[in-house]
């Protein structure tokens, strides 16, 4: 039975980036696992670890704060957490930090909200790159088409970019970096390359980093009726 859930935040870094999302499931199991802490298993036949993640991160991605959640069959203090489970990781795939969150908080997959990335474009010029951004902000509405296999999926780009911005070079080799805030909601995932598109044509983007997820925040009272089964919103 779970007594205990730990938010964790983690980073993908540059000899890991193309290891699936599966691959890093298993390796945080592992992990907590090797560190002989007592994680919560599902029930049934075939019990899978209770390790929820915020969004799961595409191939190829960098990422600097990742979210996992994970439930416990006792408890454990956050410090011994933090030291046992840093001790049984990878520096290309380490921890980060880890709070405590109660029981009753919605999954961190249901409650993402907006992904910050940084986007590198090595082939645009800044003063395209402002260009663009300049035009593409000052929209009220993109229609996009994106095709998905045997299947089609529209929607307004616009609407799921919440902010777009060229970053100042450092120097003059440096190439354009763009950072934006894109919609991570569970029925409206985002990702970087459909807005460098629109921006560019067909100018690829290069590393890709998500930075960070923002999740909403429930209050004390939303929170109370979610738990008595009053509240479906």
């Amino acid at each position: 039975m779970t007594t205990q859930r730990i938010r964790a935040y983690f980073a993908k870094r540059e000899r890991v980036r193309y290891i699936s999302h599966l691959d890093v499931l298993r390796y945080w199991e592992r992990a907590i696992r090797r560190a002989g802490l007592p994680l919560s298993y599902s029930q049934g036949f075939t019990p899978h670890p209770k390790l929820q993640f915020a969004g799961p991160l595409p191939l190829g991605y960098l990422a600097e704060r990742e979210v996992m959640d994970i439930s416990f069959d006792e408890r454990i203090e956050l410090d011994e957490f933090r030291l046992r489970v840093a001790g049984q990781t990878v520096p290309d795939l380490p921890l980060i930090d880890a709070e405590e969150i109660p029981l009753s908080t919605p999954p961190a997959q249901a409650a993402a909200l907006w992904g910050d990335y940084l986007v590198e474009v090595p082939d645009a010029g800044h003063e395209r790159a402002e260009l663009e951004c300049g035009r593409f902000l000052a929209l009220e509405s993109l229609e996009w088409t994106e095709e998905r296999r045997d299947r089609q999926r529209v929607y307004d780009l616009r609407v799921a970019v919440a902010s777009l911005a060229v970053l100042p070079p450092g120097t003059e080799d440096e190439p354009v970096s763009l950072r934006m805030r894109l919609s991570a909601t569970p029925d409206f995932m985002v990702r970087p390359e459909p807005v460098i598109t629109a921006l560019f044509g067909d100018v690829a983007a290069g590393n890709i980093t998500r930075e960070r997820l923002l999740f909403e925040r429930v209050s004390p009272a939303l929170d109370a009726w979610r738990r008595k089964g009053r509240f479906d919103g």
